[in-house]
């Protein structure tokens, strides 16, 4: 036994050695970060889609995404596609990528009746029992429940399921304000933590900004998840009903657009035909309004030079003419230079150093 002296050192010495409370916190917090450090060796697993479009995937497990539109311009219906390819394998051009998933939608927005009419068409379009889709698409009407539980609700319903697809069809019911950022950063946040510990898809659906030019997604919380999102598809509705999906966002392979509609008998179809027709007429469109606009254009130039050399008793030298019609135009020099050398021999003559209007042009007004 070492003399009380000897003892009382090695007691010191031990303190002396041993981490502050700090310094321990700090080592496991280095050694937890260090667990997070990607190098050369690092092993990752393929992305994993739950769906794709002509061989390009969207919507990855482990990973949130986003689906936006203006109000009303198809993006439930664009979710009912969407699952019932999930159920089926396939529908129209949209492809499942997944052996026989589960998907849970969570609508926030609609009445239970309103609700029903998305089971129903899931069942028609993927054309399966009713076992099947309720073993497989757990539709829930959340629409009178509060904000401040839905995100542990959607935990719950997770833990209970392990759904491979979770579609929010109405994210902003989940924050008392879609303009607080600090409330939306914390949505996403636990969102993007869901999808990677319960390895799925999370798709939240949220409508963009009401300009019709501006297609962000509204407030601070669309901010964040644009941000956060690895797919962000987009849908919008043609005057003739055409509701045409696209990606203008993603971190991978851009999924190629696709379109759907109703018919008249309310089923929803493949309406890729109508699409590119559509596409064709407002191309001719196009070049129309830009020959009419050309035409506008030319004429209002031609009256112009025309009054301009009349207000020159009919005859002014080129240099002079190219002079007034800078300033008339407010056009450099070289664009009046060359303006004049177009009209020449239809609208205007040189007679010696003199420009003149064409007779010719002058009985075809």
């Amino acid at each position: 036994m070492l003399p009380p002296r000897d003892l009382a050192d090695t007691i010191v010495a031990k303190a002396v050695t041993q981490p502050t409370p700090e310094e321990q916190a700090r080592a496991e917090r280095l050694a937890m970060l260090e667990n997070l450090r990607i190098t050369t060796a690092t092993k990752v697993e393929a992305e994993r889609y739950a769906l794709s479009v002509d061989g390009v995937g969207f919507f990855a497990l482990d990973d949130i995404h986003a689906l936006k539109s203006k109000q009303k311009a198809g993006k439930t219906t664009v979710l009912k596609v969407c699952t019932s390819a999930l159920m089926a394998g396939e529908l129209f051009r949209v492809k499942c990528e997944l052996e026989a998933p589960t998907v849970m939608w969570l609508d926030t927005e609609q009445k239970p009746s309103d609700v029903k009419t998305i089971i129903n068409d899931v069942c028609w379009l993927a054309d399966k029992d009713a076992r099947y889709i309720d073993e497989h698409l757990r539709l829930f009407q959340l629409r009178t429940l509060n904000y401040g539980t839905l995100v542990s609700d959607t935990r719950l319903l997770i833990e209970a399921y392990h759904p491979q697809v979770v579609l929010i069809d109405g994210i902003v019911e989940f924050v008392a304000s879609f303009n607080d950022e600090q409330i939306s950063r914390q949505l996403i946040k636990e969102l993007m933590m869901m999808a990677e510990e319960f390895h799925c898809a999370m798709v939240c659906v949220l409508h963009e900004n009401k300009s019709v030019d501006d297609q962000n997604m509204r407030g601070h919380l669309g901010t964040v998840l644009a941000q956060k999102a690895g797919t962000v598809l987009q849908c919008r509705k043609s005057s003739a009903g055409v509701i045409s999906v696209s990606c203008p966002d993603s971190r991978h392979g851009q999924m190629p657009e696709w379109s759907i509609r109703y018919d008249n008998d309310g089923v929803i179809r493949d309406a890729e035909e109508q699409r590119l027709l559509e596409v064709e007429s407002s191309r001719m469109a196009k070049c129309e309004r830009q020959r009419s606009e050309s035409a506008r254009l030319d004429k209002e130039r031609t009256e112009l030079v025309l009054e301009t050399i009349r207000q020159n008793g009919g005859a002014v030298e080129r240099s002079e003419l190219t002079k007034q019609l800078v300033e008339k135009l407010q056009r450099n020099r070289s664009t009046v230079a060359n303006l004049i050398s177009d009209m020449m021999g239809r609208v205007l003559m040189e007679d010696g150093r003199l420009v003149k209007i064409h007779p010719d042009y002058a009985f075809n007004p």
